[in-house]
């Protein structure tokens, strides 16, 4: 099978599905709209589409004048960017897919999908929203966006924390979750470097993460636990830096030095080190669309905490490699931390656990059989 995808950049968590078609004789393209900083292009390197000549001046102005002061000004282009259509078209039509992924409901997926009716390819919706969710009021623009975007999708998220209740589930939609190949088994893991127990946390340098809150839990186990905790972050923008300054600021101001350590920019290489050496990790963060990095750790047979708040929290098997905790909410993060950390046996049998799901639950065959489903659907 010959397959296309569309995204607005090529995201590291695609790199063992892009592995996973080509390993198993498929080829595949993958079209982006932009080039992320730090990604991971081992296994297929992405076509950079970009936009219209029309379409990058308006967004121009846009962030430059009249959105200046707001972060997320530079997030428009996702939903409302425009593709150059003829140069796509070539791109389509040069490589001659079966299939083609699109994602998110987009300008650019409305654009797509329609190039590909034309050749008639089948499309697939690739979006985060869960299956399980809360009723949509469906307004006349919401209806005629749908209408325009494919109408079956995949999504690495089946909802939002792990309640269902009062949630509807969504028939057109199939969870084929993100993939991880094991990274480090545990016989092979060593735990407790330093004779401590190590914290690891990854995400950018920004409010919603939750940084501050996850230092502040760390400080309070303090008298009771010998812990280090290890934020690594991305830092591309003032806005980053100002975060950032914000929490180094009260890591000195109660002399926690020696206890929490910041790194910024890592490549993948560097990422995979710090895994290797934590103990548990944690995702402390809120608005989590589809998190991937406690997938991540626990392929590395390291347990994993994420907030409520997080599409792919469910990815914890709660009690058994890890925790789910309240959004936002410190007494609970601390709860699930201690309920790790109070006991290092149990500690290393959840992170044996944790890499078991991996190895059972996160390949590719459980996401190479939602796509069959659909396309069985499809003709």
């Amino acid at each position: 099978m010959k397959v296309i995808y569309m995204s607005h950049r090529y995201h590291t968590n695609q790199t063992a599905i892009m592995k996973g078609w080509i390993e198993n004789g498929h080829k595949v393209r993958f079209l982006s709209q932009y080039a992320g900083q730090i990604e991971d292009y081992s296994y297929i390197k992405p076509i950079i589409v970009g936009y219209s000549a029309l379409f990058r001046a308006f967004d121009y102005i846009y962030v430059n004048f009249l959105k200046r002061k707001d972060p997320a000004a530079i997030d428009m282009k996702l939903k409302l960017g425009v593709p150059p259509l003829f140069k796509l078209a070539k791109y389509i039509r040069e490589f001659e897919p079966d299939l083609a992924i699109l994602r998110e409901r987009s300008m650019y997926t409305i654009c797509m999908n329609a190039i590909c009716k034309h050749y008639r390819i089948p499309t697939i919706l690739y979006s985060q929203s869960p299956i399980w969710d809360k009723p949509k009021e469906m307004n006349l623009a919401h209806k005629l966006v749908w209408k325009l975007t494919p109408m079956y999708r995949i999504t690495p998220t089946e909802l939002i924390g792990i309640d269902r209740k009062g949630l509807v589930k969504d028939k057109y939609a199939y969870l084929a979750p993100f993939l991880m190949e094991p990274q480090v088994s545990p016989e092979e893991k060593t735990y407790f470097e330093n004779d401590r127990i190590n914290i690891f946390c990854i995400g950018k340098y920004q409010e919603r993460k939750n940084h501050q809150m996850m230092i502040e839990a760390v400080e309070e186990l303090l008298p009771k636990y010998d812990l280090h905790l290890t934020i690594a972050g991305e830092m591309s923008n003032h806005f980053h830096e100002e975060y950032y300054q914000k929490v180094a600021t009260y890591v000195k101001a109660h002399n926690l030095e020696d206890k929490v350590t910041f790194l910024m920019n890592l490549d993948r290489n560097e990422v995979a080190k710090e895994y290797k050496k934590a103990d548990v990790y944690v995702l402390p963060s809120t608005g989590e669309p589809a998190a991937y990095s406690h997938l991540e750790a626990m392929a590395f047979s390291v347990p994993a905490i994420s907030g409520s708040d997080n599409g792919t929290a469910s990815y914890i098997d709660n009690g058994k490699t890890g925790y789910v905790f309240k959004d936002k909410n410190k007494e609970d993060l601390k709860d699930k931390l201690e309920k790790i950390i109070c006991d290092r046996e149990n500690l290393i049998k959840m992170g044996a656990a944790a890499y078991k799901h991996v190895e059972d639950d996160f390949q590719f065959g459980n996401y190479y059989g939602k796509i069959e489903a659909i396309l069985k659907k499809l003709k």
